[in-house]
């Protein structure tokens, strides 16, 4: 197996899972994950596109990039900004094949990123490099809440089709996390990495 992501509903500690896991492995790491933007009442008011290496740091300089926010809540609704994916988030995926690092993370996919045809393009090649790769796809429930919740619309069901095709394809797996199996899909996720 090359590829593990998981999905699952949200808040179920999909992303905060595999940041763990990945830091006790201590093996080097390149790709991206998403950073809530959250607000004083702890409300989420946006989400930033961050590097991965970010999370081996010790002492990672966390502030916020407003260049790097690729979903901005306004009024109650959410707007979105596409050149995040075109320009930052193409950089981290070319970083992949210039700079090999023990695997890549890819926390998370399956979204509003694939309305970006040049970063869908990256993001397909990337996943058929040889380093093994971890991430998150976005689950169809939450898949549908997006789509509720932006202004713009949002129809990508034939680039998520392709997506999970592609990584299922590639020796790959997607496997539903939930409160009930989250220590045994760590073990497997650990196991995995140290491989």
């Amino acid at each position: 197996m090359k590829n593990f992501f998981l999905e699952g509903d949200k808040f179920v500690g999909k992303s905060t899972l595999l940041q763990e896991v990945i830091r006790a492995t201590e093996k080097s790491i390149c790709g991206f994950y998403v950073k809530r933007r959250m607000d004083e009442q702890g409300q989420i008011v946006g989400f930033e596109l961050r590097a991965a290496k970010e999370l081996l740091q010790k002492e990672a300089n966390l502030e916020t990039i407003d260049e790097h926010c690729f979903i901005q809540t306004e009024n109650g609704k959410r707007i979105r900004n596409l050149q995040v994916f075109e320009t930052w988030g193409k950089a981290l995926l070319e970083e992949v094949k210039t700079n090999p690092t023990d695997f890549i993370l890819l926390d998370e996919i399956g979204g509003i990123e694939l309305l970006s045809q040049k970063f869908t393009n990256e993001l397909l090649t990337t996943l058929q490099q040889p380093q093994k790769i971890v991430g998150v796809f976005k689950s169809d429930i939450n898949y549908q809440r997006q789509k509720q919740h932006t202004v713009e619309t949002l129809e990508i069901e034939r680039q998520r089709a392709q997506l999970k095709q592609t990584i299922l394809k590639n020796e790959g797996q997607i496997l539903a996390l939930n409160e009930h199996n989250f220590a045994e899909i760590k073990k497997q996720l650990s196991e995995f990495l140290k491989r």
